[in-house]
């Protein structure tokens, strides 16, 4: 893993980018006195409401309120991530990127690794033409040569040594970094046997070249032709580019034909994901002969807030599910949304758009079932939810799943329903039950909670080097209660773990996050106060707002201890089996 960038590196990049330059090379701008204008790039409008200021180095739509620095343009009119938008603009200045340690053990890449790969993948899509087998194959599942061109599909020839021969004996003017058989082996390309011999991995193949988020080739999978041996699929190793567990096909040719995703979908077979995108499905992605797991879902909800998880309707397909609900549920919140699809028995995505069409498939994506509603059935099924066993095994067997969730509103509301289910609070919509012992908010003094809390966040954001001013105590105990301070908390954990970022940089690497309106709106907000009275009120404010935050928790626990709900609960769960109890 490669080194960090240093934030001094950012700050200096940002203050030397013109970005009047940078958006003025993908937006057409007109000097508008002191700042420039045009139509904005993010959404559809007729007046020009996108604004530039070159002494802010800052742009802002009045239209969608978009903003932000150069590198918030590139990230978003480009769709690349940070560290592609940092690479990106200091290479337009001429500038090297450097590294710093991030105490973990440093593995250099070797990007001739990249160039070898890109290599293949050129000689994959030259056989491709020349191959009556592979060609009739793709049109027999239907596919046009646009959509293979789109997503670099080509044919690996039968031998044992055709590919490996070929990219060797490339003249080394052409630029190939192939210096010897051993960087073959290295990309996964070659495969080494018990005896030595070295011969091609990919044999008389259908190939799918995989590219990371930069449209880099990093492997590849291929499906085999004919009745020879080996497995249908088979995908490139693990290497020192590729880690099957991370990567999704699709997702970057998805990136660059869609500019916003509104929802993604996954499925399991790269034929799956060519197959929607000939029918204009092109928001499909597929996991690599993997599960879907945690680190899939991490990068998915980067690009889309809703992903469905698209399945055979069958047991296994229903498995396949139930393991992705698990991978997710850590990083599920109320903005993230997971849905599933059943597709009929020996249907898969790829059959069932070619013979219903895409109005068929689309029907499937507009019932899909909502990832919460998916758990909660089956962790019900099969119990007696009118008695009391059937209620308290219900309860045992949720816990952990309730555990897994993050801290947030959608946590509040599974919790809340699992306890309507297992007859522990009033049904929604009345019905007497238990009273509740639980203290009721004070709306007034939660509305000064929240008020102070914005008017703190409002201070560090336009001053994040007060964080660092508070002491040690303080910042333990304010981090602690840092998931119920909303965007003061946010705040708080990212200046913890980059202790010397400016104003730019914190607005920075809010691009993607749904409270980045939220931020900009706090960054403009003027402040009358000179920096000693500021650094003072957010001090005691910070203070006052951990205090009033403990005596809260104090008594909510207290309220907790107290309720008859919980205790009877304990009882019910913590009753050994075969106690007779009924």
């Amino acid at each position: 893993m490669a080194g960090l960038i240093p934030q001094a590196f950012i700050n200096d990049l940002i203050d030397r980018a013109d970005i009047v330059e940078v958006i003025d090379g993908r937006v057409a701008l007109k000097k508008t006195g002191k700042n420039y204008s045009g139509l904005c790039p993010f959404h559809d409008e007729k007046s020009p409401s996108f604004s530039v200021s070159p002494d802010k180095q800052f742009f802002h739509c009045f239209g969608c309120q978009e903003s932000g620095t150069a590198l918030t343009f590139l990230m978003k009119f480009e769709r690349m991530e940070f560290v592609e938008a940092v690479e990106a603009l200091a290479k337009d200045l001429g500038l090297e990127v450097p590294r710093e340690d991030s105490g973990k053990p440093r593995v250099e890449i070797d990007h001739g690794l990249f160039q070898v790969l890109e290599r293949a993948e050129r000689f994959f899509r030259a056989q491709l033409r020349s191959s009556t087998d592979a060609v009739g194959y793709l049109k027999e599942r239907g596919l046009t040569g646009e959509v293979a061109r789109d997503f670099g599909i080509g044919y690996a020839p039968e031998g044992w040594h055709s590919m490996s021969e070929a990219l060797l004996a490339e003249p080394k003017a052409k630029g190939v970094v192939v210096q010897d058989a051993t960087k073959l082996l290295t990309a996964g390309l070659t495969i080494k046997n018990d005896k030595g011999n070295v011969y091609d991995r990919f044999r008389h193949r259908i190939m799918f070249p995989i590219r990371d988020t930069r449209g880099r080739v990093i492997g590849f999978g291929g499906r085999k032709l004919g009745q020879e041996e080996g497995p249908k699929y088979l995908n490139s190793p693990e290497t020192p580019v590729f880690f099957k567990g991370q990567e999704l096909y699709g997702l970057y040719e998805a990136r660059k034909a869609l500019r916003n995703i509104q929802r993604l979908i996954v499925v399991e077979g790269y034929m799956d994901v060519v197959a929607l995108a000939q029918n204009g499905v092109l928001n499909a992605v597929a996991t690599l002969g993997t599960a879907t797991g945690e680190a899939h879902f991490q990068k998915l909800y980067k690009y889309s807030d809703e992903v469905v998880c698209c399945f055979d309707g069958d047991k296994a397909g229903r498995s396949a599910a139930w393991r992705a609900l698990e991978s997710a549920l850590p990083i599920l919140n109320e903005h993230r949304q997971l849905k599933f699809v059943f597709l009929p028995n020996g249907e898969d995505p790829d059959s069932l758009i070619r013979s219903q069409g895409r109005e068929a498939f689309d029907g499937f994506l507009d019932n899909a079932t909502p990832g919460i509603e998916f758990l909660l059935k089956r962790l019900a099924e099969g119990l007696d939810l009118e008695s009391l066993d059937g209620r308290a095994k219900f309860m045992g067997v949720a816990n952990p799943y309730l555990d897994k969730m993050s801290k947030g509103i959608l946590k509040d509301l599974v919790v809340a329903r699992v306890r309507e289910m297992s007859g522990m609070a009033a049904p929604v919509g009345g019905g007497p039950r238990t009273a509740n012992t639980t203290a009721k908010p004070r709306p007034q003094a939660k509305r000064g909670e929240a008020a102070l809390s914005e008017r703190l966040a409002g201070i560090l954001v336009k001053s994040p080097v007060l964080w660092g001013l508070v002491d040690s105590k303080l910042q333990e105990e304010s981090l602690t209660h840092a998931s119920s301070l909303g965007l003061l908390g946010s705040l708080m954990l990212l200046l913890e773990e980059q202790s010397c970022a400016d104003v730019e940089e914190v607005i920075a690497r809010w691009s993607d996050d749904s409270t980045y309106t939220a931020i900009i709106g706090l960054a403009k907000k003027p402040s009358s106060l000179d920096p000693l009275a500021l650094e003072r009120e957010f001090l005691e404010g910070l203070g006052r707002l951990v205090k009033t935050h403990q005596a809260a928790q104090r008594r909510a626990q207290l309220a907790q201890q107290n309720d008859p709900n919980i205790n009877d609960l304990r009882s019910f769960v913590r009753r050994p089996e075969g106690s007779g109890e009924g």
